[in-house]
């Protein structure tokens, strides 16, 4: 598992990317391929969900923080 410091220079890096996300909780919006919109939501390698857009992915990984 990567340490706090390696999750933020990882969020930094992806943070002006034009599709998708990363986010300092290790958390990451991957453009699916042969779409334009959908994502799929990635945490600790394993795919959780895929999403129709980038707004409801960001919305299913703060739902999924709180679940924890």
């Amino acid at each position: 598992m990567t340490d706090k410091k390696e999750l933020k220079a990882i969020a930094r890096f992806y943070k002006d990317c034009e599709h998708g996300f990363a986010t300092n909780d290790g958390y990451y919006g991957v453009p699916v391929m042969g779409s334009k919109t959908k994502l799929a939501v990635i945490h600790e390698g394993v795919i959780l969900k895929y999403c129709r857009n980038e707004s409801s992915a960001r919305n299913y990984v703060a739902q999924h923080k709180k679940s924890k």
